[in-house]
């Protein structure tokens, strides 16, 4: 008996380590790749077939698109962002129909020397707060009801100095992406209320989370996470997905579409659902919880040699066992 005591307790302890040793969730060694090894040419071809639709741009537009977010990983925070965090949220050159203009060369020469000492990515996207929106050689406003009309981060937001939240987000994330700085646009087509209502803003890659923020142009430091509408989203759900709160997203990933309600009849592009990390119930990003592996190794060889024990009594008492001893 005490052989198989010793027996049990082995296995129990193998099995326990074995699940307790944290499985990496789907996807989690793909994004843990560096993206210093990227070429143009492999940019190119993820921009080709991910893009949400084919909108007419040119060779050479991929080719410069692709050339200066592969330039923007020269920076020292760009160790912290993966290839996967690269690939979706650093060289897509759209978020939404916007009209397809070439951003990123006159961000880049205008933003890097804000950033280009940084050592970390939330170090240099608060050094672009007080300038992104007055660095252009103007000061942006935002203006309401001004989606779709104006959307494009060059050619509409900057040339007129003003869009509304869509157009503003849109803008705000470019500049951040123009730098290397993972960012996305978020929101949502209606907000859970009597009222409804709609809003875009942005997330910004911190290196293991995302921060949200206002793409108001105030040229303020930024308040992470500090918003009007912050106990207005932590009511959202996800469905009907009229409101959720969606990110639209260039990659196999992406599991459901953001309306664009400013469009009849309906157009649509990828996106992901969000809203879970604003009801303060965020993702898992692995596929266990942690409790002390001494506890459940106690745990579970209590459980299995008192059903031995019982086992053994009950076929003593059958069987006769104990005129055998």
């Amino acid at each position: 008996m005490a052989f198989v005591k010793a027996c049990l307790v082995v296995i129990l302890v193998a099995v326990t380590h074995a699940l307790m040793t944290p499985q990496a969730a789907p996807g989690a060694v793909a994004a843990k790749e560096d993206a210093s090894t990227m070429t143009s040419d492999q940019c190119v071809n993820y921009l080709k077939q991910w893009r949400p639709n084919e909108d007419k741009v040119s060779e050479q537009f991929f080719r410069d698109n692709a050339d200066y977010a592969l330039k923007a990983r020269s920076f020292s925070y760009g160790e912290q962002v993966s290839k996967d965090m690269f690939l979706k949220y650093v060289l897509p050159y759209s978020h939404f129909d916007e009209a397809r203009d070439d951003w990123r060369a006159q961000m880049f020469q205008t933003l890097h020397p804000f950033v280009k000492d940084k050592k970390t990515l939330q170090e240099a996207a608060e050094a672009l707060f007080p300038v992104w929106s007055n660095a252009f050689g103007k000061q942006l406003e935002f203006k309401a009801d001004m989606t779709p009309q104006i959307m494009a981060p060059i050619t509409e937001t900057l040339k007129n100095g003003f869009a509304s939240c869509t157009g503003m987000s849109i803008f705000l994330a470019d500049c951040m992406r123009s730098v290397g700085i993972p960012a996305r646009v978020v929101g949502t087509n209606a907000w859970n209320r009597e009222s409804k209502g709609n809003h875009n803003w942005v997330e910004v890659w911190m290196g293991d989370h995302w921060n949200f923020v206002d793409a108001v142009p105030t040229g303020n430091l930024v308040a992470w996470n500090q918003t009007w509408f912050k106990e207005q989203a932590a009511k959202q759900v996800s469905s009907p997905i009229e409101n959720a709160i969606l990110s639209p997203l260039w990659g196999p990933e992406a599991n459901t579409v953001y309306n664009l309600s400013w469009r009849i009849p309906s157009q649509f592009v990828p996106a992901i659902d969000v809203t879970a990390s604003y009801a303060g119930k965020p993702l898992p990003e692995a596929t266990f919880v942690f409790i002390p592996a001494s506890f459940i190794v106690i745990l579970l060889a209590v459980a299995t040699l008192g059903g031995a024990g019982f086992i053994y009594k009950k076929n003593k008492e059958k069987y006769g066992w104990e005129r055998m001893a």
